[in-house]
């Protein structure tokens, strides 16, 4: 019986040596907890700069806070940018040089977002916030989507056939562009179009089409960029003097 009670004696003192320590640190703990929010996309142009959104819950900057962007590839984690408020660290990852500022202003108000200058297509993919303090941490994750259009053109580049051959050209959409071609008459059209893209990831797009003789008015190349959900066209008007006939004459002449 007696070592019976002892046992509970000390399973309760237990109990209460833990509550009195566990009080005065959860208070802490609770008061350090946060939540970091993100947008779960963003769109950022070519050439341009784009803003990389993270608030922390609190609205207030975290003691001693540690703040670290990082990119999350399929195959490892790069360093975008990097923040340590108690030793003033403030650099930016080793393929960002130049590229990244973080928004200091907003600290004060729990904004950490990340500044990405001079967007390339590149910069796609998928980047952590991470915030931690002495007790605490948290992290939100944003989707970065890079889009880019260009001026188009058409040429005429001669007769073909029984009508006149047009070129449609553009350089620099991001990403893969549709082109099509549209006329007064809705002439069923057969172009051949081919697209490329370069070694900084940009497309080119070249798209050929004849026109029969009977066709004139207005024949647009549209090319659109789904991302964004705009598209840019140029328009070349066919008259009388551009029938096959009378092109062929003044070719000759």
């Amino acid at each position: 019986m007696f070592s019976l009670n002892f046992l509970l004696f000390q399973s309760s003192l237990s109990v209460i040596l833990f509550v009195v320590w566990t009080l005065p640190h959860l208070g802490l703990l609770l008061s350090e907890s946060f939540e970091v929010r993100s947008f779960p996309t963003v769109t950022g142009i070519v050439g341009q700069d784009v803003v990389l959104p993270c608030q922390i819950s609190t609205g207030t900057q975290p003691n001693n806070m540690e703040l670290q962007w990082k990119k999350i590839i399929q195959t490892h984690v790069e360093t975008v940018h990097e923040y340590r408020a108690q030793t003033g660290q403030d650099v930016p990852g080793q393929k960002y040089q130049g590229r990244t500022v973080l928004l200091k202003d907003g600290f004060t108000s729990g904004n950490v977002s990340l500044k990405l200058m001079n967007v390339r297509p590149a910069d796609r993919g998928t980047y952590s916030c991470i915030v931690k303090s002495n007790e605490w941490s948290a992290d939100a994750a944003t989707e970065l989507k890079v889009a880019a259009v260009a001026s188009v053109s058409i040429d005429v580049l001669g007769p073909q056939g029984q009508g006149i051959d047009l070129a449609c050209r553009s350089t620099g959409w991001f990403p893969s562009p549709e082109l099509h071609w549209v006329t007064k008459n809705g002439q069923n059209l057969q172009p051949v179009t081919k697209t490329e893209q370069d070694h900084e990831l940009l497309f080119s797009v070249l798209s050929n089409v004849t026109i029969l003789g009977e066709e004139t008015g207005e024949i647009s190349c549209v090319i659109q960029n789904s991302l964004l959900k705009t598209e840019q066209k140029s328009v070349i008007l066919l008259s009388g003097e551009f029938c096959l006939p009378t092109y062929l004459k003044r070719m000759l002449s």
